[in-house]
């Protein structure tokens, strides 16, 4: 025991003499340390006074010499001043970290001498310090274009006479380290740097319209000069102020002035704008893409993208063009777009969908490029600590939150194409397809589904509608950047939003349910609603429960910065800058009351709308008598009951009283349906019934019912058949409740009268149509725009045409 006791005493008598050995060492480190440090910082102030002095001896006698070496200005502390007055934020920015870098570099050279036991280890190392220097220094030299050897010399002639030779060869080779160290840092930074003042100066020559997307400055070439088309209009649309005044004129359309224009390829343009809002006007860009202010990767991509059209006639239109880049139809609704116009065009056809569908994606990847991309480069100018100014909005560049385009599409088919679009111009420049992240899962669920062919030969608007997978019921997120794209991101990631208008209601939800959300439609800043009027097939209840919940006040901040929000989001007129673009086969009121009423666009609003010279009333093949009959209402409002009370007391009559048989009412309104059914009921009147919730096999039943006449009646709903598109035989009589809402139906269902059959001729067949004064549009669908106001406006209620009579 006592042997262990003496051992423990030692090892702690050793451990106090290596803690005290420790501490005798830490002290005299702390004393070398501050030797060294006395020494450079009496060196240091010898230095600047020499350098003061000098300075104004030299000013003094040579006042009109030109200025000294740039360097040398530079390190003296009286010219610091000036130049930091004229120096950018950049430049302060290189400046902060040099110096940053030189205090390191000071403390280092410190640590290397407390390392030491005597002034010869010193005095070993900064002499390889040196040497090794003077190697990169060489290199320095060589790489940038400039003799530091200058400097080094004028400081040696500037080294105060009293050092001593030791002390001299220190701070010698402590100043060529810090100062050489200090021009590396700052080749490091301006390297950094670069892309971010390169790609500052482009934006400001976006904003000026002296850039091409080529990458080349347009001020370059007097030639490309003369065909640039102004500012850029992404920027001079998001970064215009409107004022208060403006912003009440805004709000009452009504006071909205209207313009009229004829261009070659779209017809007629009906231009609406708010004459005090800024100024807003309508030309064709004419310029190649590359000069209209695009990304440059969609440039390239584009020709390539767009010249694989989906019919030979778009194609061979494309190659005929002065430029081979645009149909005349793209570069008159692109001009539209381009300019953040909100534009409706109400004659999208299965043959021009897909020159439109190209048109619209190009327009909102150029919009989230160019958005992505400045704040991007904002990002990398915060991180390298940039200054802030609190009253300047260079940094405000964002939304309440990150969506900036909705695209609302009917079918999975038409997502699927759309997505197919973007990856194709999201091309890389080596000609490599763009990384898409998901792409086998969105490959099985949007693909299209097997299912067996028709029976029949269908209409070729129908085969083109219903191709591929038409579920309705969808919605998917994308996040988009240069190197890849990701599909379903979450909504609060992405860039563009794809979806149904029954994906979004079910999002959205009804006022008192919990799990709403609609948070994520605050900041869309375009909005492109394709095949319109397929909504109104489906629901159109939910495209306005949409438009009322656009640019709300978010429930939450969703990690939003608000220093970077746009001032005019955080004003709460967002929906004065929202670019709609609306694409349709028909013309409609329903449509009409979005775009005139809920589109504020301080841009303006043009609409495409061509009355038509000839309706679908030509394309009837029988000789077949068809009797207008004009209904008089006194309002809107009044129109669905006097039509139903006039249909009851002047047209079942005589149906009934001239023992009419097979007589197919044709009810494009569900509601109207209803109550014609319901008054059938009430007076017991034998009929059949098909609409769209017709199951299958009461189809069946009620189309053998009506060909073998046991029922004399059908009622058939426009709804079903735009879905089903079912040929009716047994046909005698027609009659059209209301005029359809799309026109080619009218032909269609005229020409089924050819399959009537059993007793009696063509002769015997009839057709009746009732229309009010409020049914102008669809009335000028069928039977042209000079007939329907003539009818309008006629004193004659009842007029009657015969296929094949020339207008």
């Amino acid at each position: 025991m006592a042997r262990g006791r003496g051992r423990g005493g030692r090892r702690r008598e050793d451990r106090q003499k290596a803690k005290q050995r420790q501490i005798n060492r830490a002290l005299k480190l702390s004393e070398i340390n501050s030797k060294a440090r006395y020494q450079q910082e009496e060196y240091l102030r010898r230095r600047q006074q020499a350098e003061r002095d000098a300075l104004k001896k030299a000013q003094g006698e040579t006042s009109q010499q030109p200025r000294p070496d740039k360097n040398n200005e530079a390190s003296s502390s009286s010219s610091s001043e000036s130049e930091d007055e004229r120096q950018t934020p950049y430049d302060l920015l290189v400046t902060s970290l040099q110096s940053n870098r030189d205090q390191s570099s000071s403390e280092d050279i410190s640590d290397s001498e407390d390392d030491g036991d005597d002034s010869d280890s010193v005095q070993e190392e900064e002499d390889d310090i040196e040497s090794d220097e003077d190697s990169e220094q060489e290199d320095i030299t060589r790489d940038d274009g400039e003799d530091v050897s200058t400097d080094n010399e004028e400081e040696e002639r500037t080294i105060p006479e009293d050092l001593t030779s030791d002390e001299e060869t220190t701070v010698k080779g402590k100043k060529r380290k810090k100062e050489d160290d200090g021009v590396l840092e700052q080749r490091k930074v301006k390297r950094k740097l670069k892309p971010i003042e390169e790609q500052d100066k482009r934006e400001e020559q976006e904003k000026e319209g002296q850039w091409s997307s080529d990458g080349e400055s347009e001020g370059e070439d007097p030639e490309d000069e003369k065909s640039t088309t102004g500012k850029d209009p992404f920027w001079h649309h998001l970064t215009t102020e409107l004022q208060e005044d403006q912003v009440d004129k805004l709000g009452q359309q009504s006071s909205w002035a209207r313009k009229e224009a004829m261009w070659k390829a779209i017809g007629r343009l009906v231009h609406t704008y708010c004459p005090e809002g800024p100024k807003s006007s309508i030309t064709v860009n004419k310029d190649s893409i590359n000069k209209m202010n695009v990304k440059g990767l969609l440039c390239t991509n584009w020709n390539e993208v767009n010249g694989a059209a989906a019919n030979q006639e778009n194609a061979e239109e494309i190659k005929l063009s002065s430029d081979g880049e645009f149909t005349g139809r793209q570069r008159e609704l692109f001009s539209l777009m381009h300019g953040y116009k909100d534009v409706y065009f109400s004659e999208r056809t299965h043959q021009n969908g897909e020159e439109l569908r190209k048109l619209y994606c190009l327009h909102a990847l150029n919009h989230v490029l160019k958005t992505r991309s400045v704040v991007t480069r904002h990002n990398t100018k915060l991180k390298l600590g940039a200054e802030v100014d609190p009253d300047s909005d260079e940094f405000q560049d964002q939304g309440l939150t990150r969506p900036k385009v909705l695209l609302v599409v009917p079918f999975r088919e038409a997502a699927l194409r759309t997505v197919h679009i973007i990856t194709q111009l999201m091309r890389r420049p080596d000609g490599k397809p763009v990384e898409v992240m998901n792409k086998k899962r969105f490959q099985d669920e949007y693909s299209e589904l097997e299912h067996a062919p028709p029976k029949v030969p269908l209409p070729e608007d129908f085969e083109a509608t219903f191709a591929g997978n038409i579920d309705d019921h969808f919605r998917i997120g994308l996040s988009v950047s240069r190197r890849n794209i990701r599909l379903y991101s979450p909504f609060y990631l992405s860039d563009i939003i794809i979806a149904s208008p029954l994906g979004l209601r079910t999002v959205i939800g009804a006022e008192g349910e919990k799990d709403r959300d609609y948070d994520f439609l605050s900041s869309i800043e375009v909005l492109i609603l394709d095949q319109t009027d397929i909504y109104l097939m489906q629901n159109w209840e939910h495209i306005q429960h949409l438009m009322q919940h656009m640019h709300l006040q978010p429930k939450e901040t969703h990690g939003t910065d608000f220093s970077r929000v746009r001032m005019w989001y955080l004003n709460g007129w967002a929906k004065y800058y929202r670019q709609t673009l609306i694409f349709s086969s028909i013309p409609s009121p329903e449509i009409n009351a979005i775009f005139n009423k809920q589109c504020y666009n301080y841009a303006g609003k043009v609409q495409v709308c061509n009355p038509p010279s000839r309706g679908t009333i030509c394309q009837v093949a029988l000789q077949l008598p068809q009797v207008f009959r004009r209904v008089e209402c006194s309002s809107f409002s009044q129109a669905a009951d006097e039509r139903f009370n006039f249909f009851v007391s002047q047209v079942l009559p005589q149906l009934k009283d001239g023992n009419m048989q097979r007589t197919l009412f044709f009810i494009p309104s569900y509601f109207d349906f209803v109550r014609i059914r319901n008054y059938f009921r009430k007076e017991d009147i034998t009929f059949a019934q098909i609409c769209e919730y017709t199951t299958q096999a009461n189809i069946s039943r009620a189309r053998q019912y009506f060909q073998r006449g046991d029922r004399p009646f059908l009622l058939f709903t426009e709804r079903f058949h735009f879905f089903r598109r079912y040929r009716i035989k047994g046909i005698h009589s027609l009659v059209f409740y209301e005029l359809p809402l799309f026109p080619h139906f009218y032909s269609e269902l005229c020409n089924m009268l050819e399959l009537g059959g059993g007793e009696g001729g063509a002769a015997d067949r009839t057709c009746t149509v009732l229309y009010t004064k409020y049914d102008a549009q669809r009335l000028a669908a069928v039977v042209g725009a000079g007939r329907c106001g003539h009818m309008v406006t006629s004193s004659k209620s009842v007029h009657m045409f015969v296929t094949g009579e020339q207008g």
